[in-house]
């Protein structure tokens, strides 16, 4: 079975075909391994990798000062995203994956202007990197097990140190990820 990493990476490429020049478009790998590992529709898993990739490169622009053609390529992202997202034919998803999409820019927005206290900023830092896989995964697999679900995807998240977060020290991030583990593991008790 192909991977949904290697499908989107081939959507792109022929999204862009024409397109000669443009930065790098990161899709989070393993976002990807996580929607692989649960039985639902490929529509849904593309959808779901395909806006968060969409975000994470429209705030890569937004942070980066890069080229309108980073713009225009974050923008044609999320256009492919709303096209998979027609397909699936599930307006349920649709309006709870919409939804989402509003919650996770308010909440990225509240971090960028200091909206938060730190106990907050570690919750919303929670809730943006799940929101979306989680959504999909409940929506399409109604009795997966999502307890692991966590640890995985702030696994690389120092490393990676998403633009949204730009503004803290890679200190400050990891000890917000080890308020977020230590609240995690707290609730499996």
């Amino acid at each position: 079975m192909e991977t949904t990493l290697s499908i989107l990476e081939k959507q792109i490429v022929h999204r862009l075909k024409g397109i000669h020049y443009y930065e790098s478009i990161a899709i989070d790998e393993n976002l990807a391994q996580i929607l692989d590992s649960y039985d639902i529709p490929e529509e849904a898993r593309l959808a779901c990798l395909t806006i968060d990739t969409a975000m994470r490169h429209l705030d890569e622009v937004s942070t980066t000062l890069s080229s309108k053609k980073s713009i225009l390529i974050g923008d044609l992202l999320s256009a492919h995203f709303y096209t998979l997202l027609a397909k699936l034919n599930a307006p349920t998803y649709q309006k709870e994956i919409s939804a989402a999409i509003v919650e996770v820019n308010e909440m990225k927005s509240s971090i960028h202007h200091d909206a938060l206290t730190k106990e907050h900023i570690s919750q919303y830092i929670l809730k943006v990197e799940n929101l979306f896989p989680r959504i999909t995964i409940q929506h399409f697999a109604p009795d997966a097990n999502l307890e692991s679900i966590n640890d995985k995807l702030l696994a690389n998240l120092a490393e990676k140190h998403p633009s949204y977060l730009s503004k803290f020290s890679k200190d400050e991030l990891i000890t917000f990820l080890g308020e977020i583990k230590t609240e995690i593991h707290s609730k499996k008790r």
